[in-house]
């Protein structure tokens, strides 16, 4: 952002949506690639390769469990009418176990899924063709077997079938699903480069605020925001850091915001209005943190913050939000402005780092506002020809997610429709967009 524009928000009481948008935006940078452990790559995408170490499979292997043998001495047992052969048994091989005797013909190998295959084999035949029962015999004994659909070379992997050492197994861009990351590990990467999950640290703000866990008090409340916040910034694909909450006094609250600015983002909420004990602004002004803006006209979440923080001596930078209190206005706020910005440091394309926006036909009459558009919980249904209907949901407010925890989008009505009736055409912000996670 320019320094005109920075100077232009800072001076405003109050700034319009897309602007603070814009701030954001151009504020938020994709993080730089970082070599981490390969099992805290899981969800990233890679920006290195993985390049294999040994072949694979390292030689040729049992892939099932019964007899190592030589096909050649399986010729005559082929076949539904074929007679059974009759081979000595003359080593037992578990996986992990090697032997350096050959297989003579005549004879042949007790087996186990993904031990090595002997010299002078090239075949497994399984353990269910083992008749009369010979199925237990061991390395001394006498086998006897019978395989109807016999074929050279059959259940037995190969020496590099897989992959050879050397080969790009997993190419940059990969997407570290649960199978991509055994393949790493079988391809003997213990670390890989990846985009990082950005960190993304969670205050709560306000001395009446207690535990979920704890029955509030006449006074009290609930910490609903920050369970709310960090299962919003892991649905992203963010690492939540909870920080708890903190009292409204100058010193712990700074301490608090201090621990908070290590993280890639730090958001707090509550105390970013305008009353006596809204002490966040002037904190984070003594932390070091550069305000873009305060206030945005936004129906909830007028209050909402938002700067940067510059670490010292080329430390990175955190991106910083305060967030009101009420937690509808805080999660509204979240889906408009720190949505977009966890997206940008995770390195998503410009196009989709805001929630998809649709027309619908209003289901309902909604109440909207002169000065400032408001956001407004809905639920969606399909219409004719595919067009959708935004039934507009029950809420008292800023306090109320009794509305939103059911809600498909945001009923958004612009700044100066005071009410919308039912079948005007409006637009909506879909909260259901799960096609891209990383």
């Amino acid at each position: 952002m320019p320094p005109e524009g920075r100077a232009a928000a800072r001076k405003k009481a109050m700034i319009d949506l897309a602007a603070a948008l814009a701030h954001v935006v151009a504020d938020s940078r994709p993080l730089l690639p970082r070599r981490v452990r390969l099992e805290e790559g899981r969800g990233r995408r890679l920006v290195e390769p993985i390049v294999a170490d040994v072949d694979s499979p390292p030689w040729n292997r049992a892939m099932m469990d019964g007899f190592a043998v030589r096909s050649a001495d399986m010729v005559d047992g082929a076949g539904e009418s074929a007679a059974p052969m009759s081979l000595d048994v003359v080593v037992d091989l578990a996986a992990g176990d090697a032997s350096s005797l050959e297989i003579r013909p005549g004879s042949c190998a007790r087996i186990m899924t993904g031990a090595p295959i002997p010299v002078g084999t090239d075949a497994v035949v399984p353990i269910e063709c083992a008749v009369e029962g010979t199925a237990g015999v061991h390395a001394g004994g006498v086998v006897r077997l019978h395989d109807p659909r016999f074929r050279a070379g059959q259940h037995v992997g190969l020496q590099g079938c897989a992959f050879r050492a050397g080969a790009e197994v997993l190419p940059a861009g990969t997407l570290l699903t649960p199978a991509a990351v055994g393949l790493a590990a079988e391809a003997g990467a213990t670390h890989v480069v990846v985009v990082p999950r950005p960190r993304v640290a969670i205050l709560s703000t306000g001395s009446e605020i207690v535990a979920p866990e704890a029955l509030p008090r006449f006074g009290q409340t609930r910490n609903s925001n920050g369970p709310m916040l960090a299962a919003a910034v892991a649905a992203l694909g963010g690492e939540p850091v909870a920080l708890g909450t903190a009292v409204d006094r100058p010193e712990p609250l700074r301490a608090a915001v201090s621990q908070g600015l290590a993280a890639d983002i730090l958001l707090l909420s509550g105390g970013v209005s305008a009353g006596d004990l809204d002490l966040v602004p002037d904190t984070f002004r003594r932390c070091g943190v550069e305000k873009i803006f305060h206030k945005v006209r936004l129906k909830p979440g007028k209050p909402v913050w938002f700067g940067c923080f510059t670490r010292p001596d080329g430390g990175g930078r955190c991106l910083v939000f305060g967030l009101p209190g009420n937690p509808a206005s805080s999660l509204v706020c979240f889906d408009l402005f720190v949505r977009p910005a966890l997206a940008s440091l995770l390195g998503w394309p410009q196009g989709r780092l805001s929630l998809p926006r649709r027309r619908a036909r209003l289901g309902g009459g909604a109440k909207g506002a002169e000065d400032r558009p408001v956001y407004a919980p809905c639920r969606l249904e399909s219409g004719d020809g595919g067009s959708l209907v935004a039934h507009p949901l029950p809420w008292t407010g800023s306090s109320d997610l009794v509305g939103l925890a059911v809600a498909d989008a945001y009923l958004a009505l612009p700044a100066g429709v005071r009410r919308a009736e039912a079948g005007d055409d409006v637009e909506v912000v879909m909260l259901r967009d799960d096609s891209e996670r990383v």
